[in-house]
């Protein structure tokens, strides 16, 4: 999900949870404006169509990041400055929570961005059983092997402690470890 926000007059994407390669601070809407995300890596938003546009004249805002200055660009996503009502994100998360194509009811995903004397500096991750911690060129893995595993996990790296119940609310369903 984007919001757009207007402050003195400028409107700014603010991405509110797409992950590990999502915008790490809000971003003015302009073209081709590059920002630095977590360095060395780079974001931008620009304004082109897709291939699905059966218009071919249509623009989106497309959010584009790339790991580095020499790094081709990739698109993460695309957005729209069409407002949204309630009833609209009501309709939208039901669907990510319950749908089978979704992946949020396939997987355990998880971000954490890391700071250090107030920058930005790098981000935990989690996809299901498999964590890493990236910190400059400092790449720790983990693989969780059980559901006990990954509670470690999520208290040691990302301070996420769990009540009983939801520690038992994963048991039987597609995304608990069986390890």
């Amino acid at each position: 999900m984007v919001n757009i926000i207007t402050i003195s007059n400028k409107k700014y994407m603010v991405d509110v949870a797409f992950g590990g390669n999502g915008a790490t601070a809000p971003l003015p809407l302009e073209e081709n404006t590059i920002h630095e995300r977590i360095a060395p890596s780079e974001m931008r938003l620009i304004r082109s169509n897709i291939k699905q546009h059966t218009d071919p004249d249509q623009r989106l805002w497309l959010y584009q990041a790339r790991d580095t200055r020499d790094s081709e660009w990739q698109t993460q996503y695309c957005f729209t400055e069409t407002e949204f009502l309630p009833e609209d994100y009501e309709m939208m998360n039901f669907w990510t929570s319950q749908s089978r194509t979704s992946i949020f009811t396939q997987a355990i995903l998880m971000a954490k961005m890391v700071m250090e004397e107030g920058r930005l500096v790098g981000a935990v991750t989690m996809f299901n059983g498999k964590v890493k911690r990236e910190v400059g060129d400092v790449v720790v893995e983990r693989f969780c092997m059980s559901e006990e595993d990954r509670l470690g996990i999520l208290r040691e790296w990302f301070g996420v402690r769990l009540t009983g119940e939801e520690e038992r609310g994963i048991r039987g369903l597609v995304t608990e470890l069986k390890g």
